[in-house]
C-alpha cells in the first residue's frame, strides 16, 4: 500500500490538466476585463471624435464665402441636424451611431453675450462584456462629450 500512494504522488501526468484548470478561470477574467477597458477607453475616443465634428460641420456650414449664398448652418433647420448627424457617424465609422436620442445639437446665444454658440453633445451608453460583480469599474455607464463652439 505504501508503494501504490508512493506511485500515486510521484505520477505527473495530469499535472498539466490541473494547472489549466486552476489557472484558465484567472486568465480567462483578465483577458477580458483588458477588453472590457480597452473597449470602454475606444467608445470614450469615438463619443469626443463625434462631437469635434458635428461641433466643426456647423461651423463649418454656418458661413458660407461667396456672398449670394446661403448657409446651411444659420439656424437649426432638419438639413443642418442631419448633416451633423451624418458628420458624427463618419467620425466613429458607425453609421447608426446617432440613432435616438443619443446626439443632440442646438444654436443659442453664448453665455459670455455673443450673438451665436453652437453646442453639439453626445451621450452614448456602454455596457462592458463582465458585471461588476467581477470588477468594480466594470459597470454601465454613459459616456458624454460637449463642444460648444461660439460664431462670430
Amino acid at each position: 500500500m505504501v508503494s501504490a500512494l508512493r506511485r500515486l504522488f510521484e505520477c505527473t501526468a495530469a499535472s498539466v490538466a490541473v494547472e489549466a484548470a486552476v489557472f484558465s478561470p484567472l486568465f480567462l477574467t483578465f483577458t477580458v476585463g483588458i477588453t472590457d477597458l480597452g473597449t470602454s477607453m475606444f467608445v470614450g475616443m469615438q463619443v469626443n471624435a463625434a462631437a469635434q465634428a458635428g461641433a466643426a460641420y456647423a461651423v463649418i456650414k454656418s458661413s458660407c464665402t461667396p456672398t449670394p449664398c446661403t448657409p446651411v448652418c444659420a439656424s437649426l433647420t432638419s438639413s443642418c441636424l442631419n448633416g451633423i448627424e451624418t458628420a458624427m457617424n463618419d467620425a466613429t465609422g458607425n453609421s447608426s451611431f446617432c440613432t435616438g436620442s443619443v446626439c443632440t445639437a442646438s444654436i443659442a446665444g453664448c453665455a459670455d453675450g455673443s450673438p451665436k454658440c453652437i453646442t453639439v453633445t453626445v451621450n452614448y451608453p456602454f455596457s462592458p462584456i463582465l458585471s461588476d460583480a467581477v470588477y468594480a469599474w466594470a459597470q454601465s455607464l454613459t459616456y458624454s462629450s460637449t463642444v460648444t463652439i461660439r460664431v462670430l
